[in-house]
């Protein structure tokens, strides 16, 4: 096939030029980009204020969480963002060849698009249900405008091979046409002596507690602390937590070196997570070395050697996790090496520059 270098652009729900909207994807990926494909722009395609009170007042639902899934998983939503686009797209002084879109819940419009997303709505409905607000037949509603959306786009680019089956197997693009590319660090790898001694702080960094598993984590750190009593879990990103003894509770922390000391003082990482679709946190974590435990789900589990990169652990299983996290916080060596194996494995393979030459190769081909 003839390859070209077609100008590009991004279109997400948050602005793709500040670094942490959607977790810095857009715009770690588009930066990723700059200097390989010419690139017209990005664009954020999230509703107007008053799209917003529009639809918020077609879905409202007394349960909060049910009405913020339902806010933006809903075929109003998905019509006011597809036009908002195409027509902020049109607005570009360049006018791009092709699209990179970012995830599912909009179709680009005017433009041939390809799609760069982690997960898929019959992956929610089947592992974590909580994120599907719909009733059946809504459900086949958003399904068509999830199959129209997928099968429309020159080509797919999921995280995970989890993602791409799905695609192929339920959604019904043809497997041509899908590129599993996987996702990159928002830190750069960073050289760790993680055989110093450091303080027995598990760090775990999430903004949803029971689906990230953080319920099991509280659980299993009451049995690590019979053994360490000194042992601390430090919880990042959440709010409304009950707290209790050896529990740090430190909300939201956006400044991204207060995040980096944060990584570098814990002795372990954990994401014990009920469903993941990539567990970027933990990719920042073995950025920084940090030896981590993770539950086997998800793409997550897909990317990781159980021993060598992480220890991987059943998802919900307290005690399976309490014994990790005592295996590396009591033996350092085991902790170093872990912690380094999962550094080399994200320079080397779950970095920004990787994945943009994999989507190159492909979006060179795309006439």
């Amino acid at each position: 096939m003839t390859e070209r270098s077609p100008t590009i652009a991004g279109a997400a729900l948050a602005d793709p030029y500040r670094p942490v909207g959607l977790n810095g994807v857009p715009y770690k990926l588009m930066s990723a980009f700059e200097g390989v494909l010419p690139i017209a722009g990005n664009v954020d395609a999230s509703m107007t204020p008053v799209q917003r009170a529009l639809v918020a007042a077609r879905t409202f639902h007394p349960r909060r969480e049910r009405w913020r899934e339902h806010l933006y998983k809903n075929a109003l939503a998905h019509r006011f963002e597809s036009s908002n686009s195409g027509r902020r797209l049109r607005a570009l002084d360049t006018q791009p060849d092709l699209v990179i879109q970012f995830f599912g819940l909009f179709r680009t419009e005017g433009v041939p698009y390809v799609v760069y997303t982690d997960w898929t709505h019959h992956l929610s409905r089947v592992h974590w249900p909580e994120w599907s607000p719909f009733g059946e037949r809504e459900l086949e509603r958003w399904y068509a405008l999830e199959r129209r959306l997928y099968t429309g786009a020159a080509h797919m680019f999921p995280w995970s091979p989890i993602v791409a089956e799905d695609l192929v197997s339920f959604y019904g693009v043809p497997p041509e046409r899908v590129t599993t590319v996987g996702v990159g660090a928002n830190f750069e790898p960073v050289q760790v002596d993680r055989r110093r001694e450091l303080e027995p702080v598990v760090l775990f960094v999430a903004r949803e507690w029971r689906r990230k598993g953080g319920d099991v984590l509280v659980e299993a750190m009451r049995t690590v602390r019979e053994r360490i009593p000194d042992a601390r879990l430090r919880v990042v990103g959440m709010e409304g937590v009950a707290p209790e003894p050896g529990l740090e509770l430190l909300g939201r922390v956006e400044d991204r070196a207060e995040i980096a000391r944060l990584y570098a003082e814990a002795a372990v990482f954990c994401l014990p997570s009920r469903v993941e679709p990539f567990g970027l946190s933990a990719w920042e974590a073995m950025a920084h070395a940090v030896p981590c435990v993770l539950s086997g789900v998800g793409g997550m589990v897909e990317a990781v050697e159980d021993g060598r990169t992480a220890l991987v652990v059943p998802p919900g299983d307290a005690e399976a996790l309490a014994a990790a996290l005592l295996r590396l916080l009591e033996d350092r060596e085991l902790a170093a090496r872990v912690g380094e194996e999962g550094r080399r494995y994200v320079a080397s393979v779950v970095n920004w520059d990787r994945v943009v030459r994999d989507m190159t190769r492909v979006i060179r081909t795309l006439g």
